[in-house]
């Protein structure tokens, strides 16, 4: 009796190569499954109206200037123009995270997991928007859109909470 014949070898290899294969198959649609959801679950949150809208008044106490950065998009704009309103965006949303981190007012809520899917989707949409800002204006405005939007969430939840007043008090 031999138990390793080229033959069993080669057949256990090609087994093993195919569950091999299948594994990667899997993992690969339940990534872009996942992606799918989590992609389609900030659309969500992100586009949800709020019972009151504190985004102008958290905007105006802190100088933020993500509102000029919004009206902003609408228009076409240069590379380098992009690149100067994605760093004004940047600048709110560490801002608002400090604020919303630190704030005594809000401290005791804690950070809810949409608020940490948000926190992801900005990331996202960072590196998104350093790819896309090579390849196509047209996609790298849709980044910089959704990366205003996730401020703008930001600064209506500080709002929410009561913690909108002026960061200079």
């Amino acid at each position: 009796m031999i138990f390793f014949s080229p033959r069993n070898v080669l057949d256990r290899w090609y087994g093993l190569r195919e569950f091999m294969i299948i594994g990667v198959i899997i993992i690969a649609f339940s990534l872009v499954f996942l992606l799918g959801w989590f992609r389609y679950s900030c659309g969500l949150i992100l586009s949800a109206k709020p019972a009151r809208d504190y985004t102008p008044q958290v905007a105006a106490a802190n100088e933020l200037q993500f509102l000029g950065v919004l009206q902003d998009l609408q228009h076409p704009q240069e590379r380098r123009a992009l690149d100067s309103l994605r760093h004004k965006l940047e600048r709110d949303y560490y801002l608002l995270n400090y604020l919303l981190q630190h704030s005594p007012a809000v401290h005791a809520g804690g950070e809810s997991f949409e608020q940490h899917m948000i926190m992801l989707d900005f990331e996202l949409m960072k590196a998104y928007y350093a790819l896309a800002s090579k390849l196509s204006r047209s996609k790298a405005r849709a980044a910089l859109q959704e990366m205003t939007q996730v401020v703008c969430y930001f600064a209506n939840t500080m709002g929410e909470r009561g913690a909108w007043s002026p960061v200079a008090e």
